[in-house]
């Protein structure tokens, strides 16, 4: 008997110290810088379902906007914006406001929620919030003629493939 506790616990130490390498990367991986570099032009096209001019950021590395080829803005214009964000922005946006209504969303990250007033408006409604790890993000799309649930598969897909990469 004593010699199976011995063997038990040999195992456990000889897993633990064996895990230790992978445990050091998880803890120490730093949070992306660049908006832009979180996607590919190609994984947005595919996304939004029209050829992308490549991402821009707008104030700063932390942000990305792509824009459907050869188009400025207007109603007729698809955008996907991408936005880094610290925890403190992430659990404020899950603040109630009136006329705006914020719902849990499965399956993406950590904790995710889409913000919306109830109508398109870019980049501003809806929006999808996620948290995966140090990781916080807000993601905007506009898909011109897209139905407001279009618009939050969208973005609900870009998260995923957004998170699929860190």
């Amino acid at each position: 008997m004593c010699a199976d506790k011995t063997l038990m616990r040999a195992l456990a130490i000889a897993c633990f110290v064996l895990s230790l390498p992978a445990m050091t990367q998880i803890a120490t991986a730093t949070p992306p810088t660049d908006a832009c570099a979180l996607l590919s032009q190609p994984q947005v096209a595919t996304a939004l379902g029209v050829e992308v001019d490549s991402g821009k950021h707008i104030i700063g590395a932390g942000d990305c906007r792509w824009t459907e080829r050869g188009k400025g803005t207007g109603a007729d214009v698809a955008l996907l914006q991408v936005n880094l964000t610290k925890a403190q922005s992430f659990e404020i946006g899950k603040t109630p406001i009136s006329g705006w209504n914020k719902t849990a969303v499965t399956g993406v990250g950590d904790d995710a929620y889409i913000a919306e007033s109830g109508k398109v408006t870019f980049p501003i409604s809806p929006t999808l919030s996620v948290k995966k790890g140090s990781v916080f993000l807000v993601i905007a799309a506009k898909v011109p003629k897209a139905s407001f649930e279009q618009t939050k598969a969208v973005e609900k897909t870009v998260a995923l493939k957004v998170l699929e990469g860190l």
